[in-house]
């Protein structure tokens, strides 16, 4: 049994046609070259599986190679180097509905990974990140915000407010018992607008537009109190690890790794926590304010203001497009910004349930 194939010696890119012969009595593959016979043991071969309609690409024990359009004769003198996963594969290869069907699969499986199993390495990740490194990404990712243009720029608030909201916020720890370490920052908010958010490593921001927009410490303490729930449960760390994670996940699909570590201040802006971070944040600020002897409808006040302005910014924002002002447009950004919290934290109305429920309860 013989075939036709292109030998190449490894050496030189120079195709040589050959005679292939196939010895099926004593299980060898041989084919002369400018005078030599070269001779090879069936079981020392190396035959790549099929790629569409690409040659047959066999390997030798000398890193030499032969390409062939057919090989059928070699396949069936040597069974034990076919493959029934090979064959099936070349099959899917060569028929377009079952490749639609394999991509389909593919991508619902890469959902599910990025959905379900992403948060949870993410989780397990975060537990086993000491506390110092998480720290040293939350300084970063600050130090990213204030040197942006955009983000932040330092506090104009009154130093006698910020000291008595820190004062207020060290009661609620000593009431508690139970805080976890956090560096509390004040900042203008600029385009971020009212909003209090926490960074990995415990580094928690609030900005002047959302002291402005309280009408005491009390409010703003009771949205510290759910942003240490973040704190304590490390959830910024966590959510940041789903993104970087994911990023990776996605630079190994694309082949693009050039962006993965850049953007991560802008990446926290944007963050969206879980319903089960929510929960978990939201039940530690009602039991904290409850040990503090501080009422609960606080929070849902908060909250429901910073609602308020946002639709009141919506408001300016059709207004703006009828007139096509440049003022109004500016605004309309910045009370788009101030929503900030609210967008993060979906559900107003249903979260703020508990705490207009609650008692508040004095031991």
């Amino acid at each position: 049994m013989t075939f036709q194939a292109d030998y190449f010696d490894g050496l030189s890119a120079r195709a040589k046609p050959v005679l292939v012969r196939v010895l099926v009595d004593t299980k060898q593959l041989a084919f002369d070259v400018e005078g030599y016979t070269y001779t090879f043991a069936l079981a020392d071969l190396q035959v790549q599986a099929k790629l569409g309609k690409a040659k047959r690409l066999i390997d030798l024990p000398d890193r030499s190679r032969l390409e062939a359009a057919d090989i059928s004769e070699l396949e069936a003198a040597m069974p034990s180097k076919t493959s029934a996963f090979w064959r099936g594969l070349h099959y899917l290869e060569n028929h377009l509905g079952w490749v639609l069907v394999a991509l389909l699969a593919t991508v619902f499986a890469g959902w599910l990974f990025l959905q379900f199993g992403v948060p949870k390495l993410a989780e397990y990740v975060a537990k086993a990140t000491p506390p110092s490194m998480e720290k040293k990404v939350g300084e970063q990712a600050l130090q990213g915000l204030d040197s942006q243009i955009g983000y932040f720029s330092p506090s104009k608030a009154d130093p006698a407010r910020k000291t008595s909201i820190t004062a207020a916020l060290k009661h609620l720890c000593d009431a508690l018992q139970d805080c976890p370490q956090y560096q509390l920052e004040f900042r203008d908010g600029g385009m971020i607008g009212a909003n209090a958010f926490a960074l990995p490593g415990g580094y928690m921001v609030v900005t002047d537009q959302i002291i402005t927009l309280s009408k005491n410490d009390i409010e703003i303490i009771a949205v510290l109190a759910h942003e240490l729930g973040h704190v304590k449960q490390r959830h910024a760390f966590r959510q940041s690890l789903q993104g970087v994670l994911s990023g990776l996940i996605l630079a190994a699909i694309t082949g693009d790794v050039s962006s993965i570590g850049s953007g991560l201040p802008a990446v926290l802006m944007q963050m969206r926590y879980s319903r089960e971070h929510e929960a978990e944040a939201d039940r530690f600020a009602l039991n904290a304010l409850q040990k503090a002897c501080l009422p609960p409808k606080a929070f849902a006040d908060i909250l429901q203001r910073l609602e308020a302005q946002m639709r009141e910014g919506d408001g300016k924002g059709k207004k703006s497009a009828n007139d096509k002002s440049a003022n109004t447009t500016q605004q309309q950004e910045s009370h788009d910004a101030v929503s900030e919290m609210l967008a993060s934290h979906p559900d107003t109305l249903e979260r703020i349930k508990p705490f207009l429920a609650a008692k508040q309860t004095c031991n």
